[in-house]
């Protein structure tokens, strides 16, 4: 039986050029994003069509937030966060290293969520 080839052993024999590193951390950004999107609708227990109402939206592009098919942008943040009634906090700082999810940022206190009291 032949030997599985891991994902790590395929990218060390082909490296990334620097536009590809580029695309998987944007790709690594959008994924966060979608994973946030969910998170923050199933912790309000809330369904992806309350989430397009108090968004002002249709469910079909809170299905694109989720499946990382849409790009977020500031006024998407800004909405979301008021329709599960938390606050958006955006802090610029130095680059992150590769492969830093949201869920590490949370854990490591660089990134929090706070519901509105």
């Amino acid at each position: 039986m032949a030997k599985r080839t891991s994902w790590e052993e395929i990218k060390a024999r082909r490296p990334l050029t620097e536009e590809g590193s580029a695309a998987y951390e944007d790709e690594a950004r959008i994924s966060g994003f979608r994973e946030l999107v969910f998170r923050l609708r199933t912790e309000a227990g809330i369904s992806q069509t309350e989430l397009a109402k108090r968004m002002g939206t249709t469910q079909s592009a809170i299905a694109r937030l989720e499946g990382g098919g849409t790009r977020p942008t500031l006024v998407t943040l800004e909405k979301l966060a008021t329709a599960v009634g938390a606050h958006l906090a955006v802090a610029v700082g130095e680059k992150l290293s590769d492969n830093r999810s949201i869920a590490k940022l949370v854990r490591e206190g660089h990134a929090v969520i706070r519901h509105a009291s």
